[in-house]
Order: structure tokens, then sequence, then C-alpha cells
């Protein structure tokens, strides 16, 4: 199979399953039961906007941890840059599609904005993002063990806690692999493949990032406490947009539900989730009594509000390519084609 061909039947599969979800949900929803819903969205509007700030303070303390790793890096950029940075990759994850996606740009940027370390700075990019999901994935196992028995009532959710588990076994075997020994001094496959290939050498120098911060435990906690921030923060956005609609559930509740969805959600399965999303909102809210007319209402509230900012992130990005003297096309070129100069500090020994 060509590889133009597995990206078409890639394509075509992530469009079958779209359009097989939004059928299942078309089938639960009534427009004019939707409405009446969404009506009572408008009448308080307080919530909305409680909603949206909590949602900014989540990426706010998204942005924090990445600056954290910079730091350790030695990368000496003002907070505001590193913060412009990140919302701008909010920009491109939320509305550019094909592989121009939100770290691409934040390393192009971070390449950019740095002339030492270079390599070590572009690769804070991929540990900020697995240590996010990292945690979501840890405190999403813990919370349904400890409400399993709405999980055991329910067939549907517990398909989700089963993925759950998996994800987290997957990422506590990873973890271990990579951070128990360096693979490049104790395995002469690594080895080998870093004498062959220039792609080798360049892992290598990727990994050795990753395994440099088995002896940071300060910088891991660092990212880990803001990553439960930016858990903790969604989750009372979330709950401030189910008040708009006149959900009367615990805050605990949708601590258990949400790092489900936003793990399950990170897998490409759709384009922008679409359709996952919403039919994850509708099986797990649905186990508290929420119908799926509110669950469906309460999943694009969830995403419009991170569009809010994920706009604000396409207005600096607008600004920062008119600063640097390129029109659009220019820098989203030069974003796809991010420079590959790096520093010439040799690997780590371990």
């Amino acid at each position: 199979m060509t590889p133009l061909l597995a990206r078409w039947l890639g394509r075509v599969a992530r469009l079958a399953i779209f359009a097989a979800l939004v059928l299942w949900l078309a089938r639960r929803l009534d427009v004019a039961t939707l409405r009446e819903v969404g009506g009572t969205v408008v009448s308080h509007p307080i919530w909305l906007v409680a909603g949206t700030a909590l949602m900014l303070l989540a990426l706010l303390a998204a942005a924090l941890r990445w600056g954290s790793l910079l730091r350790v890096q030695g990368v000496a950029l003002p907070g505001a840059q590193i913060t412009s940075i990140f919302f701008i990759g909010q920009f491109f994850n939320s509305f550019m599609l094909g592989a121009c996606g939100g770290d691409m740009a934040r390393i192009y940027y971070i390449l950019n904005g740095t002339k030492v370390r270079r390599t070590e700075a572009a690769t804070t990019v991929l540990i900020d993002r697995g240590i996010g999901v990292y945690v979501q994935i840890l405190l999403g196992c813990l919370m349904i063990l400890l409400s399993w028995p709405l999980f055991r009532a329910h067939a549907a959710a517990q398909t989700a806690a089963l993925l759950m588990f998996i994800f987290g076994a997957g990422a506590m075997v990873a973890l271990a692999a990579v951070l128990w020994k360096n693979l490049f001094e104790h395995f002469a496959f690594f080895r080998r493949l870093e004498q062959a290939t220039p792609l080798g050498a360049r892992f290598r120098r990727v990994y050795e990032e990753f395994f440099r911060y088995r002896h940071r435990p300060q910088a891991l906690a660092s990212a880990v406490l803001f990553s439960i921030l930016n858990l903790l923060f969604q989750v009372a956005a979330t709950a401030c947009l189910g008040g708009s609609m006149g959900l009367a559930l615990p805050f605990t509740d949708y601590l258990v539900f949400l790092p489900i969805i936003s793990v399950l959600t990170a897998v490409p399965l759709t384009p922008g989730s679409f359709g996952v999303r919403e039919s994850l909102f509708v099986v797990l809210f649905q186990t508290v009594g929420v119908n799926a007319h509110q669950a469906v209402l309460l999943s694009l509230l969830y995403y419009a509000t991170g569009l809010v900012w994920s706009l604000a992130g396409g207005a600096v990005f607008l600004g920062h390519s008119a600063g640097a003297g390129f029109n659009l096309r220019a820098e989203l070129a030069r974003i796809r084609h991010p420079s590959n100069e790096t520093d010439d500090r040799p690997p780590a020994t371990r």
C-alpha cells in the first residue's frame, strides 16, 4: 500500500466514523427541544461569561507549564512572548487543517525566538504535550475507580472506562521504558539507528531531552501541578456552562467525566473530534440524568469557549506575521518548513 493510498483510506475512515456518529446523535435529538435548551442558556449570560473566563485560566495554566519546561532548558524568553506563542498554537490547533498543527507552530516560533539550545527548546513542546495528556489519563483513571459504582451500572460508560485503563497501562509502560535506562547507551539497535541516518541522530537528541527530566523532579513536579490546574479550570468552566442550562450536578461529576472526554477526543478519529466529543458527552452525562439535548449543547459550549481564545490566538498570529514583515501565506509556508538549524552541543552521556 502506497503512503498516498494509506492517507486517503485514513481520511475516508475518519469521515465514515464522523457520519456514523452524527447519524446516531441525530436520531436522539429533536430540533425543537434543542432550541428550547439553547434558550435557557441565553437567559443565563453570567454563567457563560464565567465559563469562558475559566477556560482562559485553563489555557494560561497550560502556557505556564510550557514556560516552566522552557526555563529548565535555559530558554530565557519573556513570559508574555511564551504565552503569545502558546495561543498561536491554539489557533492552529483549532483552525488549520493538515500537518500544520499547533505543535508545529509552537516549534517554529520557539526556534525563531532563541539562538541556543534550539533542539532542546523545540523538544519542550512534545514534553509539554505528553505531560498534559499523561496527567489527564492518570487522574481520569483514579476518578473512574473512585466512581466505579456509577460506571458499573452503565455498559456504554464501562467501555469508555476500559479505554482509559488501556491508555493508562500503556502510558505507564511507555514511561517506564523511556526513563528506566538510556536506550542509546544500553541497546545496540538504537546506536546503529543513530549512526545509520541523520534522522536517527536527531532522534537521539530529542530522546536525550526526555531522558534528562529523570533527574529533574522539581521541573516535573511543577509541570504536573500546572497540568492539574489546567484540568481543574477546565472542569470548573464546564460546570459553569452546565449551570447556564440549569444542570444541578456536583463538581465531582464533571471531574469524573471531563478527563475521559479530553483523552479520548485527543485521538483524531474525526476532523476536529466532531461527533466523538458530543457522543462522549451524551454517553457519560446520561449516567447522572442529563438528557441528550443538554449533553450535546454542553459539548458545543465547551468547544466554543475554547474557540473564543483560539480566535484571540489568531489575532496574535496576524500581528506577529505583520510585525515580521510577512504576509499570511508566506508565514504559513515558513511554519510548515521551519529552520532545521540547531546548536552544536553534543548529546549528553549517561
